[in-house]
């Protein structure tokens, strides 16, 4: 397989990522402790969950971002929400709990007006337990009809029963009976769960794009493959499992920059020395860290973590399959009907819608951690200059073959230019 058949299909793989919008992964997470003579229940609700609640509008001074005051001042409505659309089912009688706030978690900022932005609220509340208790079933749409439709709440219940119990609710999946799940079925959630991640995070596609630029024959691509599967797996098991994790400040830009990275390490360099497998074993660790991430916010069931993890990993291995075989499969067909001349032109035409939306991943992602004050215009702006300044890093890096670097500096001036037009526009439209 030729690399300069990935040409055509990246250009227009590259132009539907960096125009569309990814709805972004939405979970909360419920833990039901059973004891003598009531039930606790702990609710961990992410702030962007709340902030795509239409019917609230709890972002009032339109920041982008809910503050511990906002949520406060608004919480009886937030409260009366949340009793209207969880509830639980005690031998037949529907008990509503009343939530209060407890305290918030991740990552807090303080703005200069005194307000503190968050990133997880967490909520508590308690019922009495009757006497006697045969079956209790949970039951929630919470944020699905106001909100993102996508959300999924993990679920996890302890003292009913023996040993911890755990379920994901999603979709049109609204009531669990604290019936034990059989392992298999925690097997194939977890494998849907890492599949659904995969396709709809572009930041990791966009990885692939750019690690397919250094696939020169079928040889490649396995090493490529395989490197990055062995590195994202070992962090993903190292994290989930709680041996060492990374806060998402370091691991999301790191991410971001991957994608930068990556494509001018192919572009840059010549054939014999990209050895895509390097970059692809390197990278891969950091997005271990990132898909570890996700399970962070959903919980691994303790009757089955090993099972959950195989199965989100198999997920995420599809999720890449399905996205990297037709791409393949197009690159052989379009490198037979282009020769290797035009191919090589598409290649480095493709180079630069890339390249773009790299720059607008870097730069956006930058500003979210570095500055998550700055909104409009400004924000923009600062962004953009964040995705450029990374851009001319490896514009101006020494090294590389001196006809390609030469290639890559006017790839990706028009790489920074055409993301400039891009934000502007997301901007005038906002």
């Amino acid at each position: 397989m030729k690399r300069s058949g990935l040409l055509l299909s990246l250009l227009l793989l590259c132009l539907a990522t960096a125009s569309a919008r990814v709805h972004p992964g939405a979970f909360s997470h419920l833990k039901l402790t059973f004891a003598a003579d009531e039930v606790l229940l702990d609710f961990r609700v992410q702030e962007l969950t709340l902030r795509e609640l239409q019917s609230l509008q709890l972002d009032q001074d339109g920041s982008g971002h809910i503050s511990t005051a906002e949520i406060e001042n608004q919480w009886d409505a937030v409260a009366s929400l949340f009793e209207s659309h969880l509830w639980l089912n005690f031998d037949g009688e529907v008990i509503y709990p009343s939530f209060s706030i407890a305290s918030y978690d991740g990552d807090l900022h303080q703005q200069d007006d005194g307000t503190v932005d968050f990133q997880y609220l967490l909520c508590t509340a308690s019922v009495d337990r009757p006497d006697t208790l045969e079956q209790v079933t949970v039951h929630s749409d919470l944020f699905l009809n106001d909100g993102n439709p996508n959300h999924i709440m993990s679920l996890e219940a302890t003292g009913f029963g023996e040993g911890e119990r755990h379920y994901l609710l999603k979709g049109e999946d609204h009531d669990w009976r604290l019936d034990l799940p059989q392992p298999s079925t925690q097997l194939g959630r977890y494998t849907v769960l890492g599949w659904e991640h995969v396709l709809i995070g572009w930041d990791h596609l966009a990885f692939l794009v750019a690690l397919l630029f250094g696939v020169r024959n079928w040889r490649s691509l396995l090493g490529a493959v395989t490197a990055f599967t062995a590195a994202h797996s070992l962090t993903l098991a190292i994290s989930a499992l709680g041996l060492l994790s990374l806060p998402p400040h370091w691991v999301e830009p790191g991410i971001a920059l991957s994608v930068l990275f990556v494509l001018a390490w192919h572009l840059r360099l010549a054939p014999e020395q990209q050895r895509p497998w390097l970059p692809a074993l390197l990278f891969g660790l950091v997005h271990g860290f990132g898909f570890a991430g996700v399970l962070g916010d959903i919980g691994l069931p303790s009757d089955a973590r090993a099972l959950a993890l195989i199965g989100f990993n198999l997920g995420v291995e599809l999720g890449q399959l399905c996205f990297v075989t037709p791409v393949i499969l197009l690159a052989v067909v379009l490198g037979k009907q282009l020769g290797p001349a035009r191919a090589n032109a598409w290649r480095w035409a493709a180079a630069m819608p890339i390249g773009g939306a790299a720059v607008f991943l870097v730069g956006t992602t930058l500003l979210r951690y570095a500055w998550p004050s700055l909104e409009g215009h400004t924000a923009t702006l600062v962004a953009w200059l964040l995705g450029s300044a990374c851009m001319m890093l490896t514009i101006w890096a020494p090294g590389g073959d001196s006809e390609r670097q030469q290639k890559w500096k006017r790839a990706g001036m028009q790489a920074c230019l055409l993301c400039a037009f891009f934000m502007l526009g997301q901007s005038l439209r906002a």
